[in-house]
């Protein structure tokens, strides 16, 4: 999914975030693509993540659920998830927080084009999260073999 070649230049004078704006967690604005991570609430269900949370709205009986982490920030009717996968898949939430490294993400693409201002400057973008005790070691096998 990374576009262009890996480790391409950055382009200079090219402003590509607004003076003083910042950059979210699950978001990459270093090249014109500017890319997000969608985490997949299906995911967080067939893993039984202990922070997925539900309740029951008392006024409205409607059940929702939730990122105790808010590794997504959003509260899902859980009736509407369910009929969403019913007919071919709920999709992915915007990443609002930092990803557990359980948590089960894929990376889109805002725009897509050609050319050195598209190119992947990023690539660790696309990695799951090596931080903290359970999180996952990247590492490059070529650094094994010299």
């Amino acid at each position: 999914m990374c576009f262009g070649a890996i480790g391409a230049p950055k382009l200079a004078g090219v402003a590509l975030t607004q003076k003083g704006e910042e950059t979210r967690a699950g978001e990459c604005r270093q090249c014109r693509t500017f890319c997000d991570k969608l985490i997949e609430p299906r995911g967080c269900l067939e893993q039984r993540c202990k922070y997925l949370y539900s309740y029951s709205d008392q006024l409205s009986g409607v059940r929702y659920m939730g990122c105790m982490r808010k590794v997504f920030g959003a509260e899902i009717d859980i009736e509407m998830f369910e009929a969403a996968e019913r007919n071919g898949g709920f999709g992915g939430i915007k990443m609002t927080g930092d990803p557990l490294p359980q948590c089960q993400f894929r990376v889109e693409p805002a725009y897509e084009g050609a050319g050195p201002e598209f190119a992947c400057v990023n690539p660790r973008f696309f990695d799951c999260t090596d931080d903290g005790d359970d999180g996952l070691r990247v590492f490059d096998l070529r650094d094994a073999l010299t």
